[in-house]
């Protein structure tokens, strides 16, 4: 046995024999807290010795905030996707729009007339999808600079 693996065995022997005193022992209370309950500290709590006028801190009520008025559902515009035009693929006559959802990455594969969160898609073009739903229109542009 080389000189570092038995120094590593002992090492090793007094690591495991601080850790075995160590779990045998139990935690004993401070002496000067034997006694002591939750009541008699109640003066501490009333008192805090850190606090310049020793009065524990004022805690002021939470006021109560009124509900946002809510326009109901037929009032509300409807709000649109968030998502990014990352092509068009054309193939034998047909086309789908490949839609990205920026947040999850997602790639939603759609052709006109598919929905896309209450959304009807149209392709335009070979670069332009446009989203419509309740007379609201969106036009969605591939390299567009907004985007």
């Amino acid at each position: 046995m080389t000189c570092l693996a038995r120094i590593g065995v002992a090492a090793g022997v007094a690591i495991l024999s601080i850790t075995s005193i160590a779990l045998s022992q139990t935690e004993q209370p401070a002496p000067w807290l034997s006694g002591v309950t939750l009541e008699r500290l109640q003066a501490t709590r009333l008192h805090p010795l850190f606090s310049p006028s020793r009065q524990p801190p004022v805690v002021e009520a939470p006021v109560a905030q009124p509900a946002p008025a809510v326009a109901s559902m037929s009032e509300a515009s409807p709000v649109l996707p968030e998502i990014r035009l990352v092509g068009i693929v054309s193939t034998g006559g047909s086309h789908r729009a490949l839609l990205q959802d920026p947040a999850s990455g997602e790639i939603h594969r759609l052709k006109s007339g598919d929905k896309l969160q209450n959304w009807v898609v149209s392709i335009v073009d070979n670069r332009t999808v446009k989203l419509e739903q309740n007379g609201q229109e969106q036009n969605y542009r591939m390299f567009a600079p907004t985007q």
